[in-house]
């Protein structure tokens, strides 16, 4: 091995080129996986051993190119200088074999090398120091070690969303990308569960760094839809986050319980308040340790900053990285009730567009779509449809205009049954409800990479289920 350019404890050399070889094993045995370490812009510079960052390089340009990552072309003349002059390919394949990290967690271990890339920038500019301080101005010398430090305070702080670098580069980025999803071997953002919605969204799904305001009046529907959504994501094996800032988490929890039992469920709030049965008690018992394997983080502490959910964010994403998982989605329900900062006190608006700007920061941080709950103002309680758009949020100040995608929740049955007719017991009214109980309309009134347009889904308040609807409700 080549050695390192300063004096490091074994254990943490011991460890690092592990990693490395892990990361490097993972990309040459999974090689339509390239795209998720590309993303991560590691180099060369940044493995501790010289030999294995020329493999990289060399990995890195066949994926530039477009060209398809062979093991033994990659390998060629280069076994000998990273694993000794007596390594034969099939010991270099079985060795990379044998290390080789799982594609889901190929990015975290670049960027855990890169970390440790930064960890060894520091202690080179402490030595830089100790060796200058007495013959260079301290302001200079200070002024000059920061301006080193610019990129590795950026590799220190996990900026995923941030880019210092050519178009080619991330278009290149892209182009291998588009190559493996057309293979079937690239990684997609997750779905909704809900396919009928999935169309209209970013990318057709759950995008990375994507925010998604899910926006209504009270009783159309917010925590339902958002709790239903989490309840597939992390059904199917993503990383799901949820904070509850206005509902207990019990209710959430009683809320993908009742889901998941389906139909024959009591309400969600009869789960919460006891008023069960034996035969309910064994389903809910089912579905507690079906929901306890799950990769689902719900936390309900009340007045959460913008800055707390960030960093419990990150924190859950660093352990579901662990666990093999990747966190796919945030929710924040809703935005109305995040304790905002001093900056804008007194300045709803203000306040109302940190709280967006920073779920759209979060987004691209941590690489995952936000779904943020938002109020809408009651302008549409005026109106004879009252269907909220997209005016009915310029109160909220930035909200609309941070947004990837904007979804308007309405709930015709809902204002039905608060009608004079309906509670006369009129029959045409009473029909007319009958008809129309199970169906929450989904106004997409803004997607970027999407496409606008109004989708109707079936659900059950009581249930809190949400589904696609097998065939047009009105027909």
């Amino acid at each position: 091995m080549n050695a390192p350019p300063i004096d490091i404890l074994p254990a943490w050399a011991d460890n690092t080129l592990a990693m490395e070889i892990g990361m490097l094993g993972g990309v040459l045995m999974h090689p339509n996986s390239v795209g998720s370490a590309l993303g991560t812009e590691i180099e060369a510079r940044h493995f501790w051993d010289a030999g294995l960052g020329s493999l990289w390089e060399r990995i890195r340009g066949v994926a530039l190119r477009g060209d398809v990552i062979d093991l033994r072309t990659v390998l060629q003349g280069g076994a000998t200088t990273i694993f000794g002059p007596e390594a034969s390919f099939e010991q270099v394949q079985a060795r990379l074999l044998a290390d080789a990290v799982t594609p889901s967690r190929l990015a975290q271990y670049c960027r855990d090398i890169k970390a440790n890339w930064a960890l060894r920038e520091f202690v080179g500019k402490a030595d830089l120091i100790r060796g200058n301080v007495l013959a260079h101005d301290p302001r200079e010398l200070v002024e000059r070690v920061l301006n080193d430090l610019d990129e590795v305070r950026d590799v220190t702080l996990d900026r995923k969303g941030a880019r210092r670098t050519g178009i080619g580069a991330v278009a290149a980025t892209v182009a291998t990308d588009a190559r493996a999803m057309l293979a079937g071997t690239g990684i997609r953002p997750p779905g909704s569960g809900l396919t009928t919605l999935d169309r209209h969204l970013p990318m057709r799904g759950l995008a990375a760094g994507a925010l998604i305001v899910l926006a209504g009046r009270t009783g159309m529907g917010k925590t339902m839809v958002a709790s239903s959504i989490a309840n597939k994501v992390s059904r199917a094996g993503h990383g799901v986050a949820f904070f509850s800032l206005e509902v207990p988490g019990t209710e959430i929890a009683a809320r993908c319980i009742a889901e998941n039992i389906g139909g024959k469920a009591p309400p969600y709030g009869d789960i919460l308040a006891g008023h069960i049965c034996e035969a309910d008690l064994d389903d809910i018992e089912q579905q507690r340790d079906e929901l306890q394997q799950r990769p689902f983080y719900l936390d309900d502490t009340p007045a959460l900053g913008m800055t707390d959910i960030l960093v419990t964010a990150k924190r859950e994403a660093a352990r579901f990285e662990r666990q093999g998982t990747a966190l796919k989605l945030v929710i924040i329900d809703h935005a109305q009730i995040v304790k905002p900062s001093s900056r804008y006190a007194g300045n709803r608006v203000g306040e109302l567009g940190e709280v967006a700007n920073g779920a759209k920061v979060l987004a691209k941080q941590l690489g995952c779509a936000v779904i943020l709950g938002c109020q809408v103002n009651r302008a549409s309680e005026g109106r004879d449809d009252k269907r909220p758009t997209l005016a009915d949020l310029r109160a909220s100040g930035e909200i609309e205009e941070a947004a990837d995608a904007v979804l308007m929740l309405y709930r015709e049955a809902y204002y039905l049954s608060k009608s004079e007719k309906y509670r006369n017991r009129d029959p045409d009214a009473i029909h007319e409800f009958e008809r129309i109980k199970n169906a929450v309309e989904v106004g997409v009134e803004k997607s970027r990479q999407g496409s606008p347009g109004r989708v109707t889904l079936w659900c059950d308040p009581a249930r809190s289920i949400i589904a696609d609807m097998a065939q047009d409700w009105r027909s």
